[in-house]
C-alpha cells in the first residue's frame, strides 16, 4: 500500500490543471459557509492563494515527517490570531473543504485512498493546531 505522502503526491498530479481557480473556489465557499469571516480578510485576493498553497504544503510536509511543520503550524496560528480567534474546528472545516474540492475537481482521476490519506494528515494537523498555545502578544484585530 502506498504511503500517505505518495498518495497525496499522486492526487496532486491527477488534479493537474484542474487546480487552476481552486483557491478562489475554496475561499468563496469558505466565506459563503462562514460569512462572519468576511471582514477578517482585508485582501481576499492575496489570502486565498496563499492559504490554499500553505495548507497543501503543511499537509504534505506532515505526511513526509518534515521537521518544519510544527513551527509552521505555530506561525499559522499566530498569524491567524491577528485576524480572529480561529479554533481547531475552524481549521478542520477548512481542511475538509480543501480535500473534498480537490477530489471533486479530479473526478475519476482521483487515486483510490487519496482522500483518506489527505484526511489522516488533516486530522493530525488539526490535532497540532489544538495544542498550540495562543501567543497573547499577538493582538486580535478589532
Amino acid at each position: 500500500m502506498p504511503s500517505d505522502s505518495a498518495l497525496m503526491e499522486a492526487s496532486l498530479a491527477a488534479l493537474g490543471d484542474r487546480y487552476d481557480g481552486m483557491a478562489t473556489e475554496l475561499f468563496d465557499r469558505l466565506i459563503a459557509d462562514h460569512p462572519h469571516y468576511t471582514p477578517v480578510f482585508l485582501n481576499p485576493e492575496a489570502a486565498r492563494e496563499r492559504m490554499t498553497s500553505e495548507t497543501l504544503e503543511a499537509m504534505l510536509g506532515l505526511a513526509a515527517a518534515e521537521p518544519w511543520v510544527d513551527l509552521a503550524v505555530t506561525n499559522f496560528i499566530d498569524l491567524h490570531h491577528n485576524y480572529a480567534d480561529f479554533t481547531a474546528p475552524d481549521y478542520a472545516a477548512w481542511l475538509a473543504l480543501v480535500i473534498a474540492t480537490m477530489a471533486r475537481r479530479a473526478g475519476s482521476d482521483w487515486p483510490e485512498g487519496a482522500s483518506a490519506a489527505w484526511q489522516r494528515q488533516a486530522d493530525a494537523l488539526t490535532a497540532k493546531v489544538a495544542t498550540v498555545t495562543r501567543n497573547r502578544e499577538v493582538p486580535v484585530r478589532p
